[in-house]
């Protein structure tokens, strides 16, 4: 497998991508830019096999920046939201063990019984079983 990084720079009619040992071509968007420097690749007979293309958009200095802050904000806010609810899931599986009903859970928790039931119905990244709340009584 070829690897190819493009470097995608914005001009008024679309985006200039050059493309590493293969000169350069250009696309209307970004959303065209991987399928049109993969048949450039392939016109320019600079590859016979499998390519993977890595696009490295570029702006200006300052929006780049901007971009790649934003880039790992998200990042961070995803790892934290997978580890709260890593913690939130390993809080529910004591507290069902100690035998407390899905309400009391969610209110110490601060959760509504929705985002409870969601929570204890989804599978846990590493596979382990999921705590099964108590059922409640039916009053007869």
């Amino acid at each position: 497998m070829t690897l190819y990084e493009v470097q995608a720079r914005k001009w008024e009619n679309g985006w200039e991508l050059r493309v590493d040992g293969a000169g350069q071509t250009w696309s209307p968007s970004l959303d065209d830019a991987e399928a049109r420097v993969r048949e450039h690749i392939q016109s320019a007979g600079a590859s016979k096999g499998a390519v993977h293309v890595t696009l490295v958009p570029r702006v200006d200095d300052d929006t780049d920046r901007l971009a790649l802050e934003a880039r790992r904000a998200v990042a961070a806010a995803d790892e934290a939201t997978r580890d709260a609810v890593s913690k939130t899931r390993d809080a529910v599986q004591g507290m069902s063990a100690a035998g407390l009903p899905p309400n009391d859970i969610a209110r110490i928790l601060e959760i509504s019984p929705g985002r409870l039931a969601e929570l204890t119905a989804e599978s846990a990244p590493d596979g382990r079983d999921e705590p099964r709340l108590p059922q409640r009584r039916r009053r007869q």
